[in-house]
């Protein structure tokens, strides 16, 4: 009787905590560097932090190394709140910068993928760069993200 009365309130008390821990809100307390590059990791990821940092003339590397977030490194601190905050991720519009085939066919590979668009255009064979990369680079760069893509008349 006691082992299933401990089971119940553990159970419970997990229950309760998982319920907890999904509503997060993040308030950052001031405005410098290492707040921005913790609450950006939180909020838009890992990869947006270390752009933050590059931006701001500093070496990623390093400037990650001598940072935690909570106790925690960028890296992980990222990964903790990533699954948190997914459903309030925004999505991405992709437009052609202009008509010509590869940028349609570089637009249709997000969609369909790369075999499939590079046969729609004709251009079976053919090396095709979209925004500096390998078709099939660009293709997965936009795999885990909600992308939109737009004709080039919009």
């Amino acid at each position: 009787m006691k082992l299933s009365t401990f089971a119940i309130a553990l159970i419970s008390s997990v229950a309760s905590l998982n319920a907890f821990a999904q509503d997060v809100r993040l308030n950052p307390v001031n405005q410098n560097i290492e707040t921005q590059a913790c609450y950006t990791a939180a909020t838009e990821g890992y990869r947006a932090a270390k752009r933050l940092i590059r931006d701001n003339g500093l070496n990623v590397a390093s400037f990650s190394a001598s940072l935690l977030c909570n106790d925690v490194s960028l890296r992980k601190f990222a990964d903790l709140y990533s699954d948190k905050t997914t459903s309030e991720a925004k999505g991405i519009a992709l437009v052609a910068k202009n008509e010509d085939i590869a940028s349609k066919a570089c637009l249709d590979a997000v969609s369909i993928g790369t075999e499939k668009a590079l046969a729609k255009h004709g251009l079976e064979g053919e090396t095709i760069i979209c925004n500096h990369k390998e078709m099939s680079a660009f293709v997965r760069s936009y795999n885990a993200e909600t992308v939109v893509v737009r004709p080039f008349s919009e």
